[in-house]
């Protein structure tokens, strides 16, 4: 499925238009900053953020202590409230990765159609819920990796994943989304440990790579 943006059939002239509906506010934050953190899924959305400029990481903290990386925003993409797990007794956490600029958009104003009932704001609604479904299958997937029992089976996981979202038949190659550096964040192992992990796979004839391509074999 094609992964859906918050203004897909939304034309600039229409998006002009119906942005004075949602209240924007934008705000400038420092890298290392915290943009926005809430208790857990269960709170009434408040915020819809839209990352205009820079990049950011969504983290959770547990009830333990314990915090771990559960997405990573580039410029474009959305983020708030209603894009969690409903998970309880966890804490998130939007950081700032480098100096970037956020648009906020009130929650309620952006579900609630306009009285002129415009077909764009409808569309917006309609690509805001697509949204929250595909964000939560990424993050669901993303712990269903963390669960594997070794290094080798979540990055085996991981690629498949990779290959059957980009439709990839067979041993086709492909590239992955990030950079190995990220890739092992992403699947919370040491990087050294990763590569050798890789390295072994080739030598077992499992896969082919090169930096961030990939071709998994039979």
């Amino acid at each position: 499925m094609k992964r859906r943006e918050f203004l897909d059939d939304i034309s600039k002239e229409s998006l002009e238009q119906i942005i004075p509906c949602f209240l924007p506010k934008k705000k400038q934050y420092q890298r290392g900053s915290v943009i926005l953190s809430y208790p857990d899924a269960s709170n009434q959305p408040m915020h819809i953020g839209i990352l205009e400029t820079g990049a950011a990481r969504l983290e959770v903290l547990g009830a333990d202590g314990e915090m771990f990386q559960l997405e990573g925003f580039q410029q474009g993409d959305v983020f708030g409230e209603m894009f969690t797990l409903p998970l309880t007794n966890y804490e998130y956490i939007v950081t700032a990765e480098e100096d970037c600029r956020v648009i906020f958009l009130d929650y309620e104003h952006v579900i609630t159609p306009c009285e002129h009932v415009c077909s764009h704001h409808t569309q917006m609604i309609s690509n805001l819920f697509i949204m929250t479904a595909q964000k939560t299958q990424e993050m669901s997937f993303h712990l269903s990796v963390l669960n594997q029992r070794n290094t080798r089976e979540k990055i085996l996981c991981y690629l498949k994943y990779v290959r059957m979202m980009e439709d990839i038949a067979g041993d086709e190659e492909f590239r992955i989304p990030m950079t190995l550096s990220k890739l092992a964040e992403y699947l919370r192992v040491d990087r050294a440990a990763m590569t050798r992990e890789i390295r072994g796979m080739k030598d077992e004839g499992m896969l082919e790579s090169k930096n961030r391509w990939f071709r998994l074999l039979a």
